[in-house]
C-alpha cells in the first residue's frame, strides 16, 4: 500500500523539535525554527497542489497535530524558564546573606580594633582602657592583640564567605541542570506522544503505518536519536555525591561533564575504576 512522501513520521517530528527554536533568544535557532516553518508551509501547498487524494487529507492533519505538540513543547518550554527565574532569585537572596556575613566580619575587626579608645558614655567620655586602668606599653600592646584578632576573625569570615559563594554556584549550576533534565524528560514525552499520533492518523489515512517497527524501544531508540547531544551528561553518582555534601568546586567539572574517562579519575568515583593501559616495550 502507498505511504506518505511529502512529511513522515520522523521528519514531521524532527521539524516540530527544529520549530521550537523559535522560543529562545538566539538568533541562530530564530532563524532555523522559521527556516522549517516556511518548509512546511511548502510541503502543506504541495500537497493540496500535486498531491494524492490521501496526501490531502494526511498532511493538513498531520501539520495540525505537529501545530498541537509544538504548543504542548512551549508550555514546556516556559516552565524550564519560570523555572531557571525563580532558582536565580533563590541564589541571589542566598548570595545576598553571604556578603552580609562578610560585611559583619569587617565590621568585628574594626570594632575590636577600636575597642581600647572607644568610649564609656555613661562615664562622661572615659575610654574602655582607662576604665580597665590599662596604659602605656600595655596599651598599645593590647591594642595590637585586638588588631590581630581582629584581622583572624575578618579573614575566618571572608573563607568562610568565599566558600559559600563557590558552593552556592555549584548547587545553583546542579539545580538548573536538574530543571533541564526534568524539561528534557518532557520533551521525550511529548515527541514519542507525536510520533505515536502521527503513526495513528498515517495508519486511518493510507491503511499501514509509515514506520515498520513501532515497538516502544524502536521509538525510544528514534526519539534519543532526535534528542541527541542536548540530553544532561551527570556523572552518575552526582545526585549521591550532592545529597552527602561530598562535591566540591574543584569536582564539579567532573560531576557535570560526565565525562566518560576523566570521571574514573575522580576521588569520589564509586564504580569499576578502568586500569591505565600499558605497552610492553
Amino acid at each position: 500500500m502507498a505511504k506518505t512522501t511529502l512529511l513522515p513520521t520522523v521528519t514531521a517530528v524532527r521539524m516540530v523539535w527544529a520549530m521550537t527554536g523559535r522560543f529562545s533568544n538566539d538568533e541562530s535557532s530564530k532563524t532555523m525554527a522559521t527556516y522549517v516553518e516556511d518548509a512546511l508551509k511548502q510541503i502543506e501547498e504541495q500537497a493540496q497542489m500535486q498531491g494524492s487524494s490521501e496526501e490531502k487529507s494526511y498532511v493538513p492533519s498531520a501539520i495540525a497535530t505537529m501545530k498541537s505538540s509544538l504548543r504542548s513543547l512551549d508550555t514546556a518550554y516556559k516552565g524550564r524558564t519560570l523555572n531557571f527565574e525563580e532558582n536565580e532569585k533563590l541564589r541571589a537572596a542566598y548570595l545576598e546573606s553571604v556578603k552580609e556575613s562578610l560585611s559583619f566580619g569587617s565590621k568585628a575587626q574594626d570594632f575590636l580594633k577600636s575597642l581600647p579608645t572607644m568610649t564609656v558614655g555613661a562615664a562622661g567620655g572615659v575610654t574602655v582602657a582607662q576604665v580597665a586602668g590599662v596604659s602605656g606599653t600595655m596599651l598599645w600592646g593590647i591594642g595590637l592583640l585586638l588588631a590581630a584578632l581582629g584581622y583572624l576573625v575578618n579573614l575566618w569570615f571572608v573563607r568562610l564567605a568565599r566558600q559559600q559563594r563557590q558552593l552556592l554556584y555549584v548547587t545553583q549550576d546542579y539545580e538548573r541542570g536538574l530543571y533541564y533534565a526534568q524539561y528534557v524528560s518532557r520533551v521525550t514525552v511529548i515527541l514519542l506522544g507525536l510520533f505515536l499520533d502521527l503513526e495513528r492518523l498515517h495508519r486511518r489515512v493510507f491503511g499501514e503505518n509509515y514506520e515498520t517497527d513501532t515497538n516502544p524501544s524502536t521509538l525510544e531508540a528514534i526519539i534519543d536519536d532526535i534528542l541527541a547531544g542536548v540530553r544532561p551528561t551527570f556523572c552518575p553518582y552526582v545526585h549521591k555525591h550532592m545529597r552527602d555534601r561530598k562535591v566540591t568546586p574543584a569536582l564539579w567539572a567532573l560531576c557535570e561533564s560526565g565525562d566518560a574517562e576523566a570521571v574514573h579519575m575522580c576521588p569520589l568515583w564509586e564504580g569499576q575504576r578502568e586500569m591505565p593501559v600499558t605497552t610492553k616495550k
